[in-house]
């Protein structure tokens, strides 16, 4: 559940370099909750090509988040503005508004 949270993250972040068919299957999947089968099944193709095709988006996902570490970055500046939080309340929520909560 927690790997699945972290796809979500990086999807909302890195969606923009998807294709449209790769950000659609991902949504299918992530955000409606529909299974492999219930993808598949309109438009004629098999479960396990919906499967490859969401691996491949992760793999993805995963490519640029390692090469551009912008989820990791926003962890840490989280981190921070936890920190600045509590010694300037103001400061922290503006961190917090740049970069999302």
């Amino acid at each position: 559940m927690e790997k699945d949270l972290r796809y979500i993250e990086l999807f909302e972040i890195y969606q923009g370099l998807l294709t449209d068919r790769q950000r659609e299957l991902f949504s299918s999947h992530y955000y409606y909750d529909l299974s492999l089968s219930e993808i598949a099944e309109p438009e004629g193709n098999t479960r396990q090509s919906v499967y490859a095709a969401v691996k491949k988006v992760k793999e993805k996902l995963d490519e640029y988040e390692e090469i551009l570490h912008i989820y990791q970055n926003n962890g840490k500046l989280k981190a921070i503005a936890k920190k600045v939080s509590l010694k300037d309340k103001d400061l922290g929520e503006q961190i917090f508004d740049l970069i999302g909560k």
